[in-house]
Protein backbone atom coordinates (compact mmCIF):
# COMPACT_ATOMS: atom_id res chain seq x y z
CA UNK A 1 0.00 0.00 0.00
CA UNK A 2 2.82 2.42 0.89
CA UNK A 3 4.60 1.61 -2.39
CA UNK A 4 1.41 2.39 -4.32
CA UNK A 5 0.99 5.77 -2.60
CA UNK A 6 4.62 6.69 -3.28
CA UNK A 7 4.24 5.70 -6.94
CA UNK A 8 1.10 7.82 -7.29
CA UNK A 9 2.84 10.78 -5.71
CA UNK A 10 5.72 10.58 -8.21
CA UNK A 11 3.21 10.25 -11.06
CA UNK A 12 1.34 13.37 -9.95
CA UNK A 13 4.54 15.36 -9.69
CA UNK A 14 5.47 14.33 -13.22
CA UNK A 15 2.21 15.60 -14.72
CA UNK A 16 2.33 19.03 -16.46
CA UNK A 17 0.88 21.83 -14.33
CA UNK A 18 1.10 19.78 -11.11
CA UNK A 19 4.76 20.50 -10.62
CA UNK A 20 5.46 23.64 -8.61
CA UNK A 21 6.22 26.53 -10.92
CA UNK A 22 9.81 27.71 -10.67
CA UNK A 23 10.31 31.46 -10.14
CA UNK A 24 10.97 33.53 -13.24
CA UNK A 25 13.99 35.80 -13.07
CA UNK A 26 13.46 39.07 -14.90
CA UNK A 27 15.66 42.12 -15.47
CA UNK A 28 14.41 45.69 -15.49
CA UNK A 29 15.02 45.91 -19.24
CA UNK A 30 12.92 42.80 -19.86
CA UNK A 31 10.17 44.11 -17.59
CA UNK A 32 9.99 47.44 -19.44
CA UNK A 33 9.85 45.68 -22.82
CA UNK A 34 7.06 43.40 -21.64
CA UNK A 35 5.16 46.31 -20.14
CA UNK A 36 5.34 48.28 -23.40
CA UNK A 37 4.43 45.28 -25.57
CA UNK A 38 1.38 44.41 -23.48
CA UNK A 39 0.17 47.88 -22.48
CA UNK A 40 -3.50 48.50 -23.20
CA UNK A 41 -2.85 52.21 -22.84
CA UNK A 42 -0.38 52.10 -25.76
CA UNK A 43 -2.86 50.13 -27.84
CA UNK A 44 -5.32 52.97 -27.37
CA UNK A 45 -2.60 55.41 -28.41
CA UNK A 46 -2.04 53.42 -31.59
CA UNK A 47 -5.78 53.55 -32.31
CA UNK A 48 -5.64 57.34 -31.99
CA UNK A 49 -2.74 57.46 -34.47
CA UNK A 50 -4.71 55.31 -36.92
CA UNK A 51 -7.64 57.67 -36.49
CA UNK A 52 -5.41 60.69 -37.24
CA UNK A 53 -4.03 58.91 -40.32
CA UNK A 54 -7.57 58.38 -41.55
CA UNK A 55 -8.30 62.10 -41.09
CA UNK A 56 -5.17 62.95 -43.08
CA UNK A 57 -6.31 60.68 -45.91
CA UNK A 58 -9.70 62.38 -45.81
CA UNK A 59 -7.98 65.76 -46.21
CA UNK A 60 -6.12 64.42 -49.24
CA UNK A 61 -9.42 63.18 -50.69
CA UNK A 62 -10.70 66.76 -50.82
CA UNK A 63 -8.56 67.29 -53.93
CA UNK A 64 -10.43 64.57 -55.82
CA UNK A 65 -13.34 65.51 -58.09
CA UNK A 66 -16.82 64.97 -56.73
CA UNK A 67 -19.26 62.88 -58.78
CA UNK A 68 -22.94 62.20 -58.21
CA UNK A 69 -25.29 59.96 -60.13
CA UNK A 70 -29.04 59.55 -59.69
CA UNK A 71 -31.84 57.73 -61.50
CA UNK A 72 -35.57 58.14 -60.91
CA UNK A 73 -38.81 56.71 -62.16
CA UNK A 74 -41.58 59.30 -62.19
CA UNK A 75 -45.30 58.70 -62.62
CA UNK A 76 -47.28 61.89 -63.20
CA UNK A 77 -50.99 62.50 -63.71
CA UNK A 78 -51.49 65.44 -66.08
CA UNK A 79 -54.39 67.68 -64.98
CA UNK A 80 -53.91 69.90 -68.06
CA UNK A 81 -53.59 67.68 -71.10
CA UNK A 82 -52.96 70.35 -73.79
CA UNK A 83 -50.02 72.68 -74.02
CA UNK A 84 -49.12 75.48 -76.44
CA UNK A 85 -45.44 76.20 -77.13
CA UNK A 86 -45.09 79.55 -78.91
CA UNK A 87 -43.03 79.00 -82.02
CA UNK A 88 -43.17 75.23 -81.70
CA UNK A 89 -46.86 74.42 -82.07
CA UNK A 90 -49.22 75.81 -84.72
CA UNK A 91 -52.00 78.16 -83.57
CA UNK A 92 -55.07 76.21 -82.65
CA UNK A 93 -53.17 72.95 -82.61
CA UNK A 94 -51.80 72.56 -79.09
CA UNK A 95 -49.67 69.68 -78.00
CA UNK A 96 -51.78 66.88 -76.58
CA UNK A 97 -50.57 65.02 -73.53
CA UNK A 98 -51.83 61.78 -72.11
CA UNK A 99 -53.40 61.78 -68.65
CA UNK A 100 -50.98 59.08 -67.43
CA UNK A 101 -47.40 60.28 -67.91
CA UNK A 102 -44.60 57.92 -66.72
CA UNK A 103 -40.97 58.88 -67.28
CA UNK A 104 -37.38 57.91 -66.41
CA UNK A 105 -34.95 60.65 -65.34
CA UNK A 106 -31.21 60.16 -64.75
CA UNK A 107 -28.42 62.62 -63.97
CA UNK A 108 -24.63 62.46 -63.75
CA UNK A 109 -22.76 65.47 -62.33
CA UNK A 110 -18.99 65.89 -61.92
CA UNK A 111 -17.25 68.86 -60.28
CA UNK A 112 -13.50 69.47 -60.10
CA UNK A 113 -12.32 72.37 -57.89
CA UNK A 114 -9.84 74.65 -59.62
CA UNK A 115 -9.28 77.26 -56.90
CA UNK A 116 -10.60 77.16 -53.37
CA UNK A 117 -8.53 79.78 -51.59
CA UNK A 118 -5.92 77.21 -50.45
CA UNK A 119 -8.55 75.61 -48.22
CA UNK A 120 -7.51 72.12 -49.32
CA UNK A 121 -3.86 72.81 -48.58
CA UNK A 122 -4.61 74.14 -45.12
CA UNK A 123 -6.93 71.22 -44.36
CA UNK A 124 -4.15 68.80 -45.25
CA UNK A 125 -1.57 70.70 -43.19
CA UNK A 126 -3.91 70.75 -40.18
CA UNK A 127 -4.57 67.02 -40.47
CA UNK A 128 -0.84 66.34 -40.74
CA UNK A 129 -0.14 68.39 -37.60
CA UNK A 130 -2.90 66.55 -35.73
CA UNK A 131 -1.23 63.30 -36.74
CA UNK A 132 2.06 64.54 -35.28
CA UNK A 133 0.23 65.49 -32.09
CA UNK A 134 -1.20 61.98 -31.85
CA UNK A 135 2.29 60.53 -32.17
CA UNK A 136 3.53 62.88 -29.44
CA UNK A 137 0.73 61.69 -27.16
CA UNK A 138 1.72 58.10 -27.91
CA UNK A 139 5.35 58.85 -27.00
CA UNK A 140 4.23 60.45 -23.75
CA UNK A 141 2.04 57.43 -22.98
CA UNK A 142 5.04 55.18 -23.66
CA UNK A 143 7.13 57.16 -21.16
CA UNK A 144 4.33 56.91 -18.61
CA UNK A 145 4.12 53.13 -19.08
CA UNK A 146 7.91 52.82 -18.81
CA UNK A 147 7.93 54.80 -15.56
CA UNK A 148 5.02 52.75 -14.20
CA UNK A 149 6.87 49.50 -14.90
CA UNK A 150 10.10 50.82 -13.36
CA UNK A 151 8.28 51.96 -10.21
CA UNK A 152 6.46 48.64 -9.82
CA UNK A 153 9.70 46.72 -10.43
CA UNK A 154 11.66 48.74 -7.85
CA UNK A 155 8.85 48.43 -5.32
CA UNK A 156 8.86 44.66 -5.80
CA UNK A 157 12.65 44.54 -5.46
CA UNK A 158 12.37 46.60 -2.25
CA UNK A 159 10.11 43.95 -0.71
CA UNK A 160 12.40 41.11 -1.80
CA UNK A 161 15.44 42.80 -0.28
CA UNK A 162 13.58 43.43 2.97
CA UNK A 163 12.65 39.75 3.07
CA UNK A 164 16.33 38.87 2.78
CA UNK A 165 17.20 41.17 5.68
CA UNK A 166 14.38 39.80 7.82
CA UNK A 167 15.51 36.27 6.97
CA UNK A 168 19.06 37.05 8.08
CA UNK A 169 17.73 38.59 11.27
CA UNK A 170 15.63 35.51 11.92
CA UNK A 171 18.70 33.30 11.56
CA UNK A 172 20.56 35.46 14.08
CA UNK A 173 17.65 35.34 16.55
CA UNK A 174 17.31 31.56 16.16
CA UNK A 175 21.00 31.16 16.85
CA UNK A 176 20.84 33.40 19.90
CA UNK A 177 17.64 31.70 21.13
CA UNK A 178 19.35 28.31 20.92
CA UNK A 179 22.30 29.75 22.79
CA UNK A 180 20.25 31.43 25.53
CA UNK A 181 18.16 28.29 26.00
CA UNK A 182 21.39 26.34 26.53
CA UNK A 183 22.54 28.95 29.05
CA UNK A 184 19.23 28.62 30.88
CA UNK A 185 19.71 24.87 31.25
CA UNK A 186 23.13 25.57 32.73
CA UNK A 187 21.77 28.17 35.11
CA UNK A 188 23.61 31.00 33.31
CA UNK A 189 20.42 32.72 32.05
CA UNK A 190 16.94 33.24 33.39
CA UNK A 191 13.62 32.14 31.95
CA UNK A 192 12.84 35.80 31.36
CA UNK A 193 15.89 36.05 29.07
CA UNK A 194 14.59 33.16 26.98
CA UNK A 195 11.12 34.71 26.79
CA UNK A 196 12.59 37.98 25.52
CA UNK A 197 14.26 36.22 22.58
CA UNK A 198 11.12 34.19 21.91
CA UNK A 199 9.12 37.43 21.81
CA UNK A 200 11.62 38.96 19.41
CA UNK A 201 11.32 35.89 17.17
CA UNK A 202 7.52 36.19 17.18
CA UNK A 203 7.75 39.82 16.14
CA UNK A 204 10.07 38.90 13.26
CA UNK A 205 7.67 36.14 12.20
CA UNK A 206 4.90 38.75 12.04
CA UNK A 207 7.13 40.91 9.85
CA UNK A 208 7.76 37.92 7.58
CA UNK A 209 4.01 37.31 7.23
CA UNK A 210 3.35 40.96 6.36
CA UNK A 211 6.23 41.10 3.89
CA UNK A 212 5.14 37.90 2.16
CA UNK A 213 1.63 39.27 1.80
CA UNK A 214 3.07 42.51 0.38
CA UNK A 215 5.28 40.49 -1.99
CA UNK A 216 2.32 38.48 -3.31
CA UNK A 217 0.32 41.64 -3.83
CA UNK A 218 3.20 43.42 -5.62
CA UNK A 219 3.95 40.27 -7.65
CA UNK A 220 0.32 40.07 -8.79
CA UNK A 221 0.23 43.75 -9.77
CA UNK A 222 3.51 43.43 -11.66
CA UNK A 223 2.21 40.38 -13.54
CA UNK A 224 -0.82 42.39 -14.67
CA UNK A 225 1.34 45.32 -15.79
CA UNK A 226 3.69 43.02 -17.74
CA UNK A 227 0.92 40.90 -19.22
CA UNK A 228 2.15 37.71 -17.52
CA UNK A 229 -0.01 34.91 -16.07
CA UNK A 230 -1.28 35.78 -12.60
CA UNK A 231 0.49 32.79 -11.03
CA UNK A 232 3.98 33.75 -12.29
CA UNK A 233 6.48 34.00 -9.43
CA UNK A 234 9.00 36.73 -10.20
CA UNK A 235 12.51 37.34 -8.96
CA UNK A 236 14.63 40.40 -9.66
CA UNK A 237 17.89 40.04 -11.58
CA UNK A 238 20.91 42.36 -11.84
CA UNK A 239 19.24 45.49 -10.54
CA UNK A 240 21.24 48.73 -10.60
CA UNK A 241 20.24 51.29 -7.96
CA UNK A 242 21.85 54.14 -9.97
CA UNK A 243 23.84 55.42 -6.99
CA UNK A 244 26.91 56.54 -8.94
CA UNK A 245 25.24 59.03 -11.28
CA UNK A 246 26.41 62.65 -11.26
CA UNK A 247 23.74 64.70 -13.04
CA UNK A 248 24.33 68.33 -14.04
CA UNK A 249 21.28 70.52 -13.53
CA UNK A 250 21.84 72.71 -16.59
CA UNK A 251 22.15 69.60 -18.78
CA UNK A 252 18.86 68.31 -17.41
CA UNK A 253 17.16 71.61 -18.25
CA UNK A 254 18.54 71.51 -21.79
CA UNK A 255 17.23 67.98 -22.26
CA UNK A 256 13.83 68.98 -20.89
CA UNK A 257 13.54 71.94 -23.28
CA UNK A 258 14.29 69.61 -26.19
CA UNK A 259 12.30 66.54 -25.15
CA UNK A 260 9.34 67.43 -22.96
CA UNK A 261 6.20 66.46 -24.83
CA UNK A 262 4.23 69.38 -23.41
CA UNK A 263 6.46 71.91 -25.18
CA UNK A 264 6.44 69.96 -28.43
CA UNK A 265 2.69 69.65 -28.29
CA UNK A 266 2.25 73.40 -27.73
CA UNK A 267 4.62 74.07 -30.63
CA UNK A 268 2.38 71.99 -32.90
CA UNK A 269 -0.72 73.71 -31.55
CA UNK A 270 0.91 77.05 -32.36
CA UNK A 271 1.40 75.93 -35.98
CA UNK A 272 -2.21 74.75 -36.14
CA UNK A 273 -3.31 78.20 -34.91
CA UNK A 274 -1.27 79.88 -37.68
CA UNK A 275 -2.89 77.65 -40.28
CA UNK A 276 -6.32 78.39 -38.84
CA UNK A 277 -5.74 82.14 -39.19
CA UNK A 278 -4.67 81.73 -42.82
CA UNK A 279 -7.64 79.48 -43.48
CA UNK A 280 -10.05 82.08 -42.11
CA UNK A 281 -8.43 84.87 -44.11
CA UNK A 282 -8.63 82.83 -47.31
CA UNK A 283 -12.34 82.41 -46.69
CA UNK A 284 -12.76 85.89 -48.25
CA UNK A 285 -11.62 84.59 -51.64
CA UNK A 286 -13.97 83.26 -54.33
CA UNK A 287 -14.03 79.60 -55.36
CA UNK A 288 -13.76 78.31 -58.91
CA UNK A 289 -14.73 74.85 -60.13
CA UNK A 290 -15.12 73.06 -63.46
CA UNK A 291 -18.39 71.16 -63.87
CA UNK A 292 -19.70 68.52 -66.24
CA UNK A 293 -23.12 66.93 -66.39
CA UNK A 294 -25.19 64.47 -68.36
CA UNK A 295 -28.97 64.03 -68.25
CA UNK A 296 -31.12 61.12 -69.35
CA UNK A 297 -34.79 61.97 -69.91
CA UNK A 298 -37.10 59.20 -71.12
CA UNK A 299 -40.75 60.34 -71.19
CA UNK A 300 -42.08 57.16 -72.82
CA UNK A 301 -42.32 55.19 -69.58
CA UNK A 302 -40.59 52.28 -71.25
CA UNK A 303 -37.32 51.01 -69.77
CA UNK A 304 -35.92 50.57 -73.30
CA UNK A 305 -37.02 53.58 -75.36
CA UNK A 306 -37.47 53.69 -79.12
CA UNK A 307 -35.58 56.00 -81.45
CA UNK A 308 -35.97 59.76 -80.99
CA UNK A 309 -37.83 59.41 -77.70
CA UNK A 310 -34.92 60.10 -75.34
CA UNK A 311 -33.20 63.36 -74.41
CA UNK A 312 -29.55 63.05 -73.30
CA UNK A 313 -28.01 66.52 -73.10
CA UNK A 314 -24.41 66.94 -71.90
CA UNK A 315 -23.32 70.12 -70.11
CA UNK A 316 -19.85 71.56 -69.57
CA UNK A 317 -19.15 74.69 -67.58
CA UNK A 318 -17.20 76.69 -65.05
CA UNK A 319 -18.77 77.82 -61.79
CA UNK A 320 -17.70 80.72 -59.59
CA UNK A 321 -19.05 81.45 -56.12
CA UNK A 322 -18.13 84.22 -53.73
CA UNK A 323 -19.48 84.83 -50.27
CA UNK A 324 -19.29 88.61 -50.28
CA UNK A 325 -20.38 88.78 -46.67
CA UNK A 326 -17.05 87.21 -45.65
CA UNK A 327 -15.34 90.50 -46.58
CA UNK A 328 -16.71 92.15 -43.43
CA UNK A 329 -17.37 89.11 -41.16
CA UNK A 330 -13.89 87.58 -41.42
CA UNK A 331 -12.23 90.32 -39.36
CA UNK A 332 -13.79 89.19 -36.08
CA UNK A 333 -13.07 85.54 -36.80
CA UNK A 334 -9.40 86.37 -37.39
CA UNK A 335 -9.33 88.33 -34.13
CA UNK A 336 -10.68 85.28 -32.27
CA UNK A 337 -8.12 82.97 -33.91
CA UNK A 338 -5.31 85.42 -33.06
CA UNK A 339 -6.42 85.47 -29.42
CA UNK A 340 -6.36 81.66 -29.37
CA UNK A 341 -2.82 81.70 -30.76
CA UNK A 342 -1.72 84.17 -28.08
CA UNK A 343 -3.26 81.90 -25.45
CA UNK A 344 -1.09 79.05 -26.74
CA UNK A 345 2.03 81.26 -26.53
CA UNK A 346 1.20 82.14 -22.92
CA UNK A 347 0.57 78.47 -22.12
CA UNK A 348 3.98 77.61 -23.55
CA UNK A 349 5.68 80.17 -21.29
CA UNK A 350 3.80 78.79 -18.29
CA UNK A 351 4.71 75.21 -19.27
CA UNK A 352 8.39 76.13 -19.46
CA UNK A 353 8.28 77.56 -15.94
CA UNK A 354 6.49 74.45 -14.64
CA UNK A 355 9.00 72.16 -16.34
CA UNK A 356 11.96 74.02 -14.84
CA UNK A 357 10.42 73.64 -11.37
CA UNK A 358 9.67 69.98 -12.05
CA UNK A 359 13.24 69.24 -13.14
CA UNK A 360 14.71 71.18 -10.21
CA UNK A 361 12.54 69.34 -7.68
CA UNK A 362 13.44 65.95 -9.15
CA UNK A 363 17.14 66.88 -9.25
CA UNK A 364 17.16 67.88 -5.58
CA UNK A 365 15.21 64.74 -4.70
CA UNK A 366 17.88 62.52 -6.25
CA UNK A 367 20.74 64.37 -4.51
CA UNK A 368 18.88 64.15 -1.20
CA UNK A 369 18.41 60.41 -1.62
CA UNK A 370 22.18 59.99 -2.13
CA UNK A 371 22.89 62.03 1.02
CA UNK A 372 20.48 59.82 2.99
CA UNK A 373 22.26 56.69 1.80
CA UNK A 374 25.64 58.03 2.93
CA UNK A 375 24.26 58.81 6.40
CA UNK A 376 22.43 55.48 6.67
CA UNK A 377 25.54 53.54 5.59
CA UNK A 378 27.40 55.14 8.49
CA UNK A 379 24.46 54.20 10.75
CA UNK A 380 24.70 50.56 9.63
CA UNK A 381 28.44 50.50 10.34
CA UNK A 382 27.81 52.00 13.77
CA UNK A 383 24.97 49.54 14.49
CA UNK A 384 27.19 46.59 13.48
CA UNK A 385 29.95 47.79 15.79
CA UNK A 386 27.47 48.42 18.60
CA UNK A 387 26.01 44.93 18.16
CA UNK A 388 29.48 43.39 18.19
CA UNK A 389 30.46 45.24 21.37
CA UNK A 390 27.16 44.45 23.09
CA UNK A 391 27.52 40.77 22.18
CA UNK A 392 31.02 40.74 23.67
CA UNK A 393 29.76 42.41 26.84
CA UNK A 394 26.90 39.93 27.08
CA UNK A 395 29.30 37.01 26.83
CA UNK A 396 31.27 38.55 29.67
CA UNK A 397 28.16 39.31 31.78
CA UNK A 398 28.63 43.10 31.28
CA UNK A 399 25.36 43.56 29.38
CA UNK A 400 21.93 42.10 29.95
CA UNK A 401 19.51 40.47 27.54
CA UNK A 402 17.62 43.69 26.90
CA UNK A 403 20.81 45.47 25.78
CA UNK A 404 21.65 42.56 23.53
CA UNK A 405 18.18 42.51 21.88
CA UNK A 406 18.14 46.32 21.52
CA UNK A 407 21.50 46.27 19.76
CA UNK A 408 20.35 43.57 17.35
CA UNK A 409 17.05 45.39 16.71
CA UNK A 410 18.92 48.62 15.93
CA UNK A 411 21.17 46.76 13.50
CA UNK A 412 18.17 45.15 11.80
CA UNK A 413 16.32 48.46 11.50
CA UNK A 414 19.36 50.31 10.15
CA UNK A 415 19.82 47.68 7.45
CA UNK A 416 16.16 47.94 6.49
CA UNK A 417 16.39 51.74 6.37
CA UNK A 418 19.45 51.54 4.13
CA UNK A 419 17.75 49.16 1.72
CA UNK A 420 14.65 51.34 1.58
CA UNK A 421 16.83 54.38 0.91
CA UNK A 422 18.56 52.61 -2.00
CA UNK A 423 15.23 51.78 -3.60
CA UNK A 424 14.02 55.32 -3.01
CA UNK A 425 17.19 56.61 -4.69
CA UNK A 426 16.50 54.46 -7.74
CA UNK A 427 12.96 55.83 -7.94
CA UNK A 428 14.32 59.38 -7.52
CA UNK A 429 16.81 58.82 -10.35
CA UNK A 430 14.18 57.64 -12.81
CA UNK A 431 11.83 60.43 -11.69
CA UNK A 432 14.60 62.90 -12.50
CA UNK A 433 15.18 61.30 -15.91
CA UNK A 434 11.44 61.30 -16.62
CA UNK A 435 11.30 65.02 -15.83
CA UNK A 436 13.60 65.64 -18.83
CA UNK A 437 11.09 63.97 -21.17
CA UNK A 438 13.51 61.23 -22.19
CA UNK A 439 13.22 58.37 -19.73
CA UNK A 440 15.68 55.57 -20.38
CA UNK A 441 17.32 52.69 -18.54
Amino acid sequence: MKQTIVALAFLLLALPGVRAQSPRSITLEEAVKLGIDNSKQLRQSKNKIDEALARLDQAKDLRLPSAKVSFQYLHALMLARTLNFPGLTQPGKPLSLSFDFPAYLGTLAISEPIFNGNQFKYARQSADLLLQLSKLDADKDKDDVTYLVISAYINYNKILQNQLIVGRNMQDVDQKLTEITKYESQGLATRNDVLRFQLQKSQIELSEIELENDRKDANYDLNIILGLPDSTQLTVSNFDYKLQEQPVFTDLLTQADANRRELQELAFQDKVADINIKKIQDGKLPTLAATAGMYYINPTGKPIPTDHTVLAPITLGVGVSWNIGSLYTTKNKVAEAAAQKQEIVTSKDQAQDDIRKDVHKAYLGYLQSLDKIRVLQVAVDQAEENERITESKFQNNLANTTDRIDAQTQLYQSRVNLELAKSDAAIAYYTMIKSTGNIHL
